[in-house]
């Protein structure tokens, strides 16, 4: 993924989290680096058991307040 602030410093500085929307079993799948937004697998995954995946990502700034953007990866 990649979110960009034109902000200089702390506040133009992004970071990367699972949504609320995600489910446990999803965070246990994949993994997401909060500075680069690299979403990785853990593993394999197995078609049987899922066919598809939703991945919610909240990025946020450091800005006070901070502000933020969501996408789903499916």
């Amino acid at each position: 993924l990649n979110a960009s602030d034109p902000d200089e410093g702390p506040n133009g500085e992004t970071q990367y989290s699972f949504g609320v929307h995600t489910s446990d079993w999803v965070r246990r799948l994949f993994t997401l680096d909060p500075r680069s937004g690299e979403v990785r697998v853990n593993g394999a995954l197995d078609f049987e058991e899922s066919s598809s995946y939703e991945i919610y990502v909240r990025v946020h700034d450091g800005g006070v307040p901070e502000m933020e953007g969501h996408c789903v990866l499916q």
